[in-house]
């Protein structure tokens, strides 16, 4: 080793000890090309800490820095075959060589919006963070989710008990006290992939998820209305993170079509592989909202008729229940989006033979309360969890067979 090399050494190895190093959220996340990001929020100190890479220090570089309302953040790009992440005594999640345990939520933050008030203080009401420990207890490999983490736009009703002192706006107190907090057993337990909500778009809460959670590169003021979607396997599965958080479900244009059609064929997918496609927005679902039904997403079901392989199952949140469908010629779909704000009514029920705007579903199964999903690699079985981990459900799926969801 040349004396340079041996000084930076020396530097950094001194550097992971000093105080100013210390920072309460750290995680580790999936990014593109492979790689896991691990980030560190600073919330007082002023340089980004020294993680240990499979104990090698390296300096964390500076990801986004200290705004008005949001603290700084650093990120350290590293392989995901790493095999130890540590940063100031404490270890972090990698991803094993094989992952068997694959949990998924959505839809997590408490809804605070003019009239439209969550009981946020009340944990039967907004189970957040008790939902988050039960996940951790689950040891799960990865945790997906699925998007939708910042629900506070307006300020606790005056008088309401059930929400007051809680933060409001788009700023870091209510990211904090919508994801950051709560959400401290997930960054502990596994490493996480993110996928981006409405919530989270250029006119809402652009700025904390730019900032913290997306897998693309801090891009300042810029906001991308589509983020680029990226791709990773697992267990011989490629999980495609797709942004389907702008634009409307019930109409689409000819931009918008043409734009998915190409983000999609850009992945190059083989014919022959089994995907699971993680976006915000399900391409499917059945459900009577405030008089109307509400059946999808309709860019995506515009776009992506026979554009993927037959062997895709959809995973999406957006709708504030658990749902799966069996779909007679369309791609599968199953909605986990009842991780913690105000839920919609469905009900326990299997429907068979549903029409869903003039696509038949072989079965549409529903199941309410709050609660998370656990895919099982081995045998392709999604079991389903409230938020104190007593069962609610499962259902078993076939990728190289037609009736392809089998639900109990």
């Amino acid at each position: 080793m040349n004396f340079s090399k041996f000084t930076i050494a020396i530097s950094l190895l001194l550097l992971s000890s000093l105080p100013y190093a210390q920072s309460p959220y750290r995680w580790v996340q999936m990014a593109a090309n492979n790689q896991l990001s691990v980030r560190a929020i600073l919330l007082n100190d002023k340089q980004c800490p020294v993680a240990h890479i499979n104990n090698v220090p390296t300096m964390m570089k500076l990801r986004a820095p200290k705004v008005a309302n949001f603290p700084a953040v650093c990120e350290l790009l590293v392989s995901r075959d790493t095999h130890s992440i540590k940063i100031q005594q404490r270890v972090l999640p990698t991803l094993p060589s094989e992952v068997n345990r694959v949990a998924i939520l959505g839809d997590t933050g408490c809804r605070i919006k003019k009239t439209s008030v969550q009981d946020c203080n009340d944990v039967k009401a907004w189970p957040f963070r008790e939902l988050s420990a039960s996940i951790a207890s689950k040891t799960p490999d990865i945790i997906l989710h699925v998007g939708d983490y910042f629900y506070r736009e307006t300020p606790c009703p005056k008088g309401n008990k059930g929400c007051k002192g809680s933060p409001s706006g788009y700023n870091w107190d209510t990211w904090n006290a919508d994801w950051f907090t709560p959400a401290s057993s997930l960054f502990q337990s596994a490493v996480i992939a993110f996928s981006r909500g409405n919530h989270e778009n250029c006119s809402r809460a652009k700025n904390g998820w730019s900032r913290y959670l997306s897998p693309w590169a801090y891009t300042g003021q810029t906001c991308a209305e589509m983020e680029k979607p990226y791709m990773f396997k697992l267990k011989n599965v490629n999980y495609i993170m797709f942004d389907s958080s702008y634009g409307q479900d019930d109409r689409t244009s000819d931009t918008q079509l043409a734009l998915y059609k190409k983000t999609i064929e850009q992945l190059k997918l083989d014919k022959d592989s089994t995907n699971i496609v993680l976006t915000h927005r399900p391409m499917w679902t059945y459900n009577k909202i405030k008089s109307k039904y509400y059946y999808g997403n309709l860019t995506q079901q515009m776009a992506f008729k026979n554009l993927l392989p037959n062997r895709t199952l959809f995973i999406a949140g957006h709708a504030h229940y658990l749902q799966v469908l069996d779909m007679h010629t369309d791609y599968d779909q199953l909605i986990v989006g009842n991780s913690g704000t105000a839920l919609y009514k469905v009900g326990n029920t299997t429907k068979k033979s549903v029409d869903i705007n003039k696509h038949k579903a072989n079965f549409v199964y529903s199941r309410s309360g709050f609660g998370y999903g656990i895919l099982t690699n081995k045998g392709k079985v999604f079991r389903f969890y409230n938020q104190k981990g007593s069962n609610v459900g499962k259902c078993i799926w076939f990728p190289n067979k037609r009736a392809s969801l089998i639900c109990q």
